[in-house]
């Protein structure tokens, strides 16, 4: 493996589940905690030792002399554990794995949580970049989405972690909430970017099947916003947070610098290899890709007995590999590299397509850049549509 890897922790524990979450979250107390702890202890030891034996329990290509040049602890709620269960699992990645020294260290964390004494503990553990999970700054939008903190907790959230000295300061917010207009959603940009992060995340509510929303709305107590008006939300967005300093690089995600931008998710967009470790976490490598089992406790009970903790894997075929980068390339400002993906492939991406990028020219959601495809707001708004109607030679 020639290209650093990336490295993401699973860390399953919500103090509460939120009615629109479908990740794989649990509540637990501090017996599930260590318990989770022990298990997270044993699969890195697995994970680490089978990479120098040459072998992998994961079932997938093996991280071999693999260099980890992001660490990534998301969830759930990473900042749910103590500030000493990070540092011994940090301390254990550290001799686990060939992490670079200058690796970008990210950490999630809720605003209740972000007190003074524990940002200061996690920014000794040496994590630089921390994702507060703020998701609204006003108080109506933050009970409608059962989140714990208020908006005073949220903002002070923003400042403390800026005082703790973390290299960059991320926040998360959802839009598209129903009930709530585009007046609202503007203004909490406003906010949100007075408070001076280096990163914002913007996401549209999804309500799923099976989770609090979802019963609500199939109900007919909730409304699911229509899709021009989210198509009209997304590009409002992008607009306006690009007068506010923040350039859109991808569908969500926003930064006031190139070096504020996320090293470790642009690895999921560009197929560059990652290793997954807890409960429910994704692994890629090459052409492979595998899962581990979601629930935590199957995910601990199969570790604690020495079986693997995968659930699935899958084998991509190159045709398979090409649509997925055409469908990550529509969702970047970057766009798609037609001449990268045929030196890559063999394949043109755009040969198969020829009709279907002229309509959509024509409409105004995609621009021709030399051999480059670079998808305009329209055109990324309905990013998922456009991959879906994509076809390859």
């Amino acid at each position: 493996m020639t290209e650093a890897a990336g490295l993401y922790v699973h860390i399953p524990f919500c103090s509460a589940i939120c009615p629109y979450c479908d990740f794989a979250v649990a509540r637990g107390g501090e017996v599930d905690r260590e318990r989770f702890v022990a298990a997270l202890d044993r699969e890195i030891e697995e994970r680490g030792s089978s990479a120098d034996e040459g072998g992998s329990p994961a079932g997938g290509p093996v991280f071999e002399s693999a260099r980890f040049d992001t660490v990534y602890f998301g969830g759930g709620t990473p900042s749910a554990l103590s500030v000493e269960q990070l540092g011994a699992i940090r301390r254990r990645l550290v001799g686990a794995f060939a992490i670079d020294p200058e690796a970008e260290w990210t950490i999630e964390v809720n605003p209740e949580d972000g007190s003074a004494e524990s940002l200061a503990g996690w920014r000794e553990l040496g994590f630089d970049r921390i994702s507060l999970g703020l998701q609204a700054l006003d108080d109506r939008a933050l009970r409608f989405l059962g989140r714990r903190h208020d908006a005073a907790q949220a903002r002070a959230s923003v400042e403390r972690a800026r005082e703790a000295g973390f290299r960059s300061v991320s926040i998360d917010l959802i839009y598209s909430l129903p009930g709530f207009d585009g007046g609202w959603w503007l203004r909490t940009l406003d906010e949100a970017a007075a408070l001076g992060p280096d990163h914002i995340s913007c996401y549209e509510l999804t309500i799923h099947d099976g989770t609090p929303f979802g019963r609500r709305r199939d109900a007919g107590r909730l409304r699911e916003t229509g899709e021009d008006e989210r198509a009209a939300n997304f590009v409002a967005t992008h607009r306006r947070l690009a007068e506010l300093g923040y350039k859109g690089y991808e569908v969500s995600n926003f930064a006031r610098r190139e070096s504020d931008r996320s090293r470790h998710n642009r690895k999921y967009w560009r197929h560059q290899p990652y290793l997954g470790l807890g409960p429910s976490s994704h692994s890629f490598a090459g052409r492979s890709r595998w899962w581990n089992v979601a629930p935590w406790r199957d995910w601990s009970a199969a570790v604690a007995g020495g079986d693997s903790p995968v659930a699935g894997r899958e084998e991509l075929a190159d045709d398979q590999l090409l649509l997925e980068a055409v469908m990550m390339g529509l969702r970047q400002r970057s766009g798609i590299d037609c001449a990268a993906l045929k030196s890559r492939f063999g394949i043109d991406p755009a040969a198969g397509a020829r009709g279907q990028i002229e309509a959509w020219e024509k409409a105004g959601w995609l621009r021709a850049r030399g051999r480059r495809l670079v998808p305009t707001l329209e055109g990324m708004a309905r990013a998922d549509r456009l991959a879906r109607e994509w076809r390859l030679p």
